[in-house]
């Protein structure tokens, strides 16, 4: 049985509509991140669907059970609409409390409008997470973002630390590599589409550092140059920069109906372009493959 026919028999023979991202518009609130839907992605794909046979056209994100709706006022109050009316002919509901409107204007101003589900408003705020990457009315909040991934690494670091991975327990090379495989891909989460600062760069050089320190009981203050290049560790600033390029590079091989291509073209000052503009994505060879090898090799002569 095709993946189309199984879905539709799953919601009731609900229309699936193909979504679409539009740049203009008033800005409006900018987006409302709805999570806790129960059924996952099945439901996250037909909540927003009309009932009606004619698909309608909406402005959002589904990911698993992580809903996020874009738009101005008026086409966020009518996507809400449409997942209050799908979600009660099914017999699921959303969670209001988990909601939050982003982006959206003071309530003492004229432009203000009350988003609500289920007869209950939903609250405003300046910065939600949404699938671990936190934004605010400017898009990504890579500072918020960096505070959060270092807090969370360190306590990761701790808690293996209290495990065996410190200079009485495994070896220096055995640790050096149980952290690449575990620790550090918690502070890399995001990086590879953030702009980063020389102050965000410092900061998760910082983390890395510490959690270093961690493996040997080194002194807080005690540089980890030697370390890293016994361990065969780069700096957080050039492994954000390596992961960056293997996104970049990703992105130029995906189909042209993929959702990140036709954003790609409906928005080309975006931040993707900008990526692309890095000095270690220009320099990379054009005619070169991201596969493992050939990358490792260009890394350690760049």
């Amino acid at each position: 049985m095709s993946l189309i026919p199984l879905l539709r028999s799953a919601a009731s023979a609900t229309t699936t509509s193909v979504l679409s991202v539009s740049p203009s518009g008033p800005p409006g609130p900018g987006a409302l991140v709805a999570d806790g839907l129960p059924f996952g992605p099945l439901v996250g794909t037909a909540a927003l669907s009309s009932s009606s046979p004619t698909p309608t056209p909406i402005n959002s994100l589904l990911y698993a059970d992580d809903v996020a709706l874009v738009g101005s006022a008026s086409e966020v109050r009518h996507m809400l609409d449409l997942a209050q009316i799908h979600s009660l002919t099914l017999g699921y509901k959303w969670s209001p409390p988990k909601c939050a409107v982003l982006n959206a204007p003071s309530p003492g101003s004229s432009r203000f409008v009350q988003m609500s589900l289920y007869g209950q408003d939903l609250p405003t705020t300046e910065e939600f997470t949404y699938l671990g990457v936190p934004f605010d009315g400017k898009g990504i909040s890579v500072s918020a973002m960096i505070k959060h991934r270092s807090a969370s690494t360190l306590a990761a670091m701790a808690q293996l630390h209290s495990m065996g991975l410190n200079r009485q327990g495994f070896t220096l090379l055995l640790s050096s590599r149980l952290f690449v495989a575990f620790i550090r891909p918690k502070l890399e989460y995001g990086l590879a589409i953030a702009r980063l600062t020389r102050k965000d760069g410092e900061e998760l050089n910082r983390a890395q550092d510490r959690c270093l320190r961690m493996l040997v009981g080194g002194h807080r203050t005690a540089s980890t140059v030697v370390l890293r290049h016994i361990c065969n560790l780069p700096s957080m600033t050039f492994r954000a920069d390596t992961l960056v390029l293997k996104f970049c590079r990703r992105s130029e091989g995906l189909p042209d109906d993929c959702l990140l291509s036709l954003l790609s073209q409906s928005v080309p000052v975006s931040l993707l372009s900008r990526l692309r503009k890095r000095q270690i994505v220009l320099d990379y060879p054009s005619d070169a493959s991201i596969s493992s090898s050939r990358l490792a090799s260009w890394l350690r002569r760049f």
